[in-house]
């Protein structure tokens, strides 16, 4: 089962982010939160520095020192860490999966439930491994961000809010559980009223927020960046079909075949470009600074060359070294040529 906002619910929404107010009420008191000024915007970073460095003093561990310390007492494992980077590349496998099989509605509901599932794990390992954040430098700069920002930000009646009643915590709660999630603003940003209302705005008849000089809000910038991808997307000279458009996750899929074909034409072009010299080698030799440079280059190998490759990786381990002609390669090409330089002599 798919999201699916109701036409009511879009319009609601569209509007809230549009007034760039998040209002929420507690105990009976109505607070509104803005969005920060730019001079605000300083004073919320400086306060995340503050924290970072009087945390840091104060002999706090960093995010990086606190998940070795969890290993340390088995509370996180190396494990662990790799099975969420595992979960995590399966996810996009499988968005890759069901992107090529969106003519398959059976198949491709079963890879939907799977990535579903998937992404679970991902979730649950995660919370796992994040579960001492809060102890972290990083943990109390970010509670110094917050506190920070919704000090300055927060109203009450036009006033700003003196935080004497509630406490900021409680106030941060509620105020971030008003974000909307990332499939919610895809939604909002493919459909009307939105599109109608982000097409106009270019020729600047209809103004798009109204922050009254503040800065764009969590939503506000989500639902820009959403709304330019779905113009790229429909700019593309390999558009995909409306289902998928509207598909979040073959749409997903169709943005990772479309990074892959970037990535081997980048690749293509970095060898085509090379001088004619190196161009016109029989081999040719790039160093890789990392496991993902080696793919990359790997996938610019014929088949031919890379069972070529692999011989050659085989005499190297059995000898220890070789020279030029131990490689089987090698010796066929020599013994094509001595056959060949027979062959002239004999005609002439």
């Amino acid at each position: 089962m798919r999201f699916c906002m109701k036409q009511h619910e879009r319009d609601y929404f569209v509007s809230r982010i549009r007034n760039g107010k998040y209002r929420i009420q507690i105990f009976k008191q109505e607070l509104e939160i803005l969005s920060p000024t730019i001079e605000d915007e300083y004073y919320i970073n400086k306060a995340y520095m503050d924290g970072m460095e009087s945390s840091l003093d104060e002999g706090f561990k960093t995010n990086e020192e606190m998940v070795f310390w969890m290993v340390e007492k088995n509370l996180w494992s190396y494990n662990e860490d790799a099975d969420l980077k595992m979960y995590q590349q399966k996810v996009k496998d499988l968005k890759i999966d069901i992107y090529n099989a969106r003519n398959s509605i059976k198949l491709r509901e079963r890879v939907r439930s799977e990535i579903r599932n998937t992404e679970l794990e991902v979730s649950k390992l995660n919370q796992k491994k994040s579960a001492y954040y809060n102890n972290t430098c990083e943990g109390i700069a970010t509670v110094e961000k917050i506190s920070e920002f919704l000090k300055r930000c927060t109203f009450c009646k036009g006033e700003l809010y003196d935080f004497e009643e509630l406490p900021v915590d409680l106030v941060s709660g509620k105020y971030y559980s008003l974000f909307l999630t990332e499939q919610q603003i895809r939604e909002l940003a493919r459909n009307e009223p939105w599109r109608t209302i982000w097409s106009l705005n270019d020729t600047n008849s209809v103004s798009l927020f109204n922050n009254g000089g503040r800065e764009l809000s969590h939503d506000q910038k989500n639902i820009m960046v959403w709304s330019k991808m779905y113009d790229n997307v429909q700019e593309s000279m390999d558009c995909p079909q409306d289902d998928i458009i509207k598909d979040d996750d073959m749409l997903d899929g169709w943005f990772l075949v479309q990074g892959k074909k970037r990535d081997e034409e980048r690749s293509k072009s970095e060898v085509d470009n090379l001088n004619s010299k190196v161009a016109a080698s029989q081999e040719v030799y790039l160093m890789a600074n990392s496991k993902e440079d080696r793919r990359r280059i790997d996938s610019l190998n014929s088949f031919e060359s890379t069972v070529i490759k692999k011989q050659r990786e085989q005499v190297i381990k059995k000898q220890g070294s070789a020279k030029q002609l131990d490689f089987p390669d090698e010796k066929l090409k020599a013994q094509r040529m001595q056959t060949e330089g027979m062959r002239n002599q004999f005609r002439r």
